[in-house]
């Protein structure tokens, strides 16, 4: 494998190809980071590791130097014969050729740490986050690089809410471990990265996923409205009546979604399941 933006360019030579801006493909080139990504996710011989992305593999060869099992999703089919060929004959790496967002999730416990295309941060958590069967498991862990912005916007505040950071955060404790400036890649990316951590919990803070699902979406689609006038159309039921059920939650029906902890969209939900 490459360690040097040169001996990238060599091996994108060698085989024909170039980063594709439509898979989102932007190599990193930093062995720096590879080694706070795989600090970060605290890997030892005893886990099993899915990638996602893994392009040329850079971070796949230190996750198998590493872990006990690494199974790497890669949909470009151009990098295939790469992965086979570096990686092929390590008895503890499977190569999955296909899209990650339908992959099956794994049965037995594992960690999520891959450099993921940006532009599929928010549906790729949500459908590891979201198993689609009761056999199938979350991750206990979950590092990414991703576009700096949308890692801030995981961890976000209460008081500053928004669909995405409510969905992570129900589900597990993210936070930034270390910024990663786009000198790092090749190409460089227009937008300045981060490994973003998320410890996830054993049981989520939400008792019925799928209605926090469906009222969040509902209540942020109208941001600027307060609670009472976009819950009154869903729960069709009267003014009053909506209002009683935000007053029962301990919430003030002026209040807007963003401004909402965790512990009060649990009361609500609470309140509208019954």
């Amino acid at each position: 494998m490459y360690k040097t933006k040169q001996e990238l360019l060599k091996i994108l030579d060698q085989y024909g190809l170039a980063a594709k801006k439509e898979l989102g493909q932007n190599f990193l080139i930093n062995f720096g980071v590879i080694e706070k990504i795989v600090k970060a996710a605290g890997i030892t011989k005893e886990d099993f590791v899915v990638e996602v992305g893994p392009g040329l593999g850079v971070l796949t060869q230190e996750l198998i130097q590493t872990a006990g099992r690494v199974r790497s999703i890669e949909l470009d089919p151009t990098l295939h014969p790469i992965l086979e060929q570096a990686f092929g004959a390590a008895p503890n790496f499977q190569l999955e050729k296909g899209n990650a967002l339908k992959a099956t999730l794994p049965t037995q416990p594992y960690k999520l740490v891959a450099n993921i295309p940006y532009h599929i941060t928010s549906p790729l958590l949500r459908h590891f986050l979201m198993p689609r069967s009761n056999e199938e498991q979350k991750p206990t862990t979950i590092v990414l690089l991703i576009q700096k912005e949308v890692a801030e916007k995981i961890c976000a505040p209460d008081g500053d809410h928004s669909v995405l950071s409510l969905s992570v955060q129900a589900h597990g404790k993210p936070e930034i471990i270390s910024e990663v400036g786009a000198k790092n890649f090749y190409p460089p990316p227009k937008v300045t990265s981060a490994i973003l951590k998320i410890n996830i919990y054993d049981k989520p803070l939400i008792t019925n996923l799928k209605l926090f699902s469906t009222i969040t979406k509902i209540t942020f689609a109208a941001r600027r409205k307060t609670l009472l006038n976009t819950l009154k159309n869903y729960t069709r039921t009267s003014r009053e009546e909506t209002e009683h059920i935000l007053q029962k939650a301990g919430i003030e029906p002026t209040r807007r979604p963003q401004t909402l902890s965790l512990k009060e969209w649990q009361s609500l939900i609470t309140q509208l399941d019954q």
